[in-house]
């Protein structure tokens, strides 16, 4: 039997209230009440684990400044206590996105100490300057070189000074935790990139010996698969250990109903709801936040009940909806890239989308079904943007030529014939704009490289029968067919 439905003018304005607005970066967190930590990430955030690895909109970003922000931690510390944020915890910033330049050098910065400075130098003295190394470290030194060469000069007192540091914190009972994001910023292409990632990375190696000085790096998938990047002593003891932010279906709707139920408009009709025909109570917090109750974390069954509820228990209208699915698992599914990972940006950006459409004045439900689909081609539509924009300017030149050409799952020949007839592989290097001209990292192998560069991002994958096929999040928006799939974008 289906469960009564939400009261629809409510839910729908808890869930416009409640979900950021499509073109939101997660760069800066939200208030600490829509915050939800799955499993995975609760061990990421522990701050002992120095390497996590994230692909794009997977919150790499968001808990970078979440962990800098004090109201955040004591969310984190009192709500999920399996994250290991203690009270003792202080952090700042190391490098990343609108850091402070006298506590990060900025790339422009960085390219001129690389000219004449080992890249484990520059990192020292961001090292020093967080550690707060008195003298006779240069630390009200003006410009980064003054601490650099310093660094350079003095290798035995930066020992002296770095074990007295983490001693005196020791002491103190106190935890210093340094962050670095946005590490692909750090230089214009890989050339840049690498010498500079491989010294942040190999010290972060020798600081993992320290007892309460700590660094935690939030890395791209492919930065973590590049073999230069990778070539120092024992650099497989720091990535073998590192933590993967992954999001489980269960984790999506955990989110959605920690922002319903703490949104600032409609969240108390939508948690009396959930009281009175879910048997769910919801509790305050010291804060004022209501904190998502255990069952909704993790109980798909009932996740899967209230979502119906507030989107209707099928795909359809008809007495044989259920043929067409149910949005409980058909949401997450057209939204998942080719390695099975959904962004909650990309599911949050559907039901935000989904939340504004007009609803048909004979449905009864706050989300109709079709919205849902126009959601997953907004989120298809956000999702290329991102990382043909931002992150991978190499993928659009690729895509570019098979607009309109291609039916997906298709023979790997008809996308090489049609990049072949256009040069799109010898005109990839001159295809690219913007400030950070990052190419394919196999682009010199060819088609057959770039390719793989396509799957490893999980824009594409190869079936069984070897034959290349596109997930929706990226196919609709990409302008690629498929028979009976949402509509492709032209």
């Amino acid at each position: 039997m289906t469960a009564r439905p939400f009261p629809q003018s409510e839910t729908r304005t808890a869930l416009t209230s409640a979900l950021p607005p499509n073109d939101q970066s997660d760069s800066a967190p939200r208030d600490p009440r829509f915050t939800f930590v799955p499993p995975s990430h609760a061990r990421a955030l522990n701050p002992d684990n120095t390497i996590v690895e994230g692909m794009r909109g997977a919150g790499k970003s968001h808990w970078w400044a979440a962990l800098n922000s004090e109201d955040h931690r004591r969310y984190l510390a009192e709500v999920f206590p399996e994250a290991r944020i203690k009270d003792n915890l202080q952090s700042s910033q190391g490098f990343g996105t609108r850091v402070d330049p006298t506590l990060a050098p900025s790339k422009d910065v960085l390219a001129k100490l690389i000219k004449s400075h080992n890249a484990r130098h520059i990192w020292q003295a961001v090292i020093a300057v967080h550690a707060q190394f008195p003298s006779p470290f240069p630390q009200e030194a003006r410009q980064w070189e003054q601490k650099v060469e310093w660094i350079k000069a003095n290798p035995e007192d930066f020992d002296v000074l770095l074990y007295k540091a983490d001693d005196l914190l020791t002491q103190q009972g106190r935890m210093r935790l340094i962050l670095f994001d946005a590490l692909d910023r750090m230089a214009d292409d890989w050339i840049g990139i690498r010498p500079l990632a491989r010294g942040l990375f190999q010290l972060a190696l020798d600081l993992a010996a320290l007892r309460s000085l700590r660094v935690k790096l939030f890395v791209r998938p492919d930065m973590l698969q590049d073999k230069e990047i990778q070539a120092f002593p024992d650099s497989s003891k720091l990535f073998s250990r590192k933590v993967e932010l992954a999001w489980q279906r269960a984790d999506l709707y955990a989110l959605l109903f920690q922002c319903l139920g703490n949104a600032p408009d409609g969240s108390e009709a939508f948690r009396n709801h959930c009281k009175q025909y879910f048997s769910v109570e919801w509790a305050e917090n010291k804060a004022g936040a209501w904190v998502l109750p255990s069952n909704l974390r993790s109980d798909e069954d009932l996740q899967k009940a209230l979502f119906h509820a507030i989107a209707g228990p099928t795909m359809s209208s008809g007495p044989q909806g259920h043929k067409r699915g149910y949005p409980y698992t058909w949401l997450p599914n057209h939204l998942v890239d080719s390695r099975d990972k959904v962004s909650p940006r990309s599911f949050v950006a559907a039901l935000r989308s989904a939340s504004e459409s007009p609803v048909q004045s004979n449905w009864q439900y706050a989300v109709h079904y079709k919205a849902l689909q126009e959601g997953v081609l907004k989120a298809s539509q956000i999702r290329v943007k991102e990382i043909t924009q931002e992150d991978y300017p190499w993928v659009d030149p690729l895509m570019e030529p098979l607009k309109g050409k291609i039916t997906v799952p298709c023979e790997v020949t008809d996308i090489f014939e049609i990049w072949e007839k256009k040069k799109t592989i010898e005109n990839l290097t001159n295809s690219i704009s913007g400030d950070v001209r990052l190419l394919a990292p196999h682009w010199k192998e060819g088609a057959e490289g770039v390719l793989r560069d396509l799957e490893d991002l999980g824009v594409v994958s190869h079936l069984r029968d070897d034959r290349v096929q596109m997930p929706d999040i990226y196919r609709i928006a990409f302008g690629l067919g498929r028979k009976g799939g949402v509509k492709p974008l032209k």
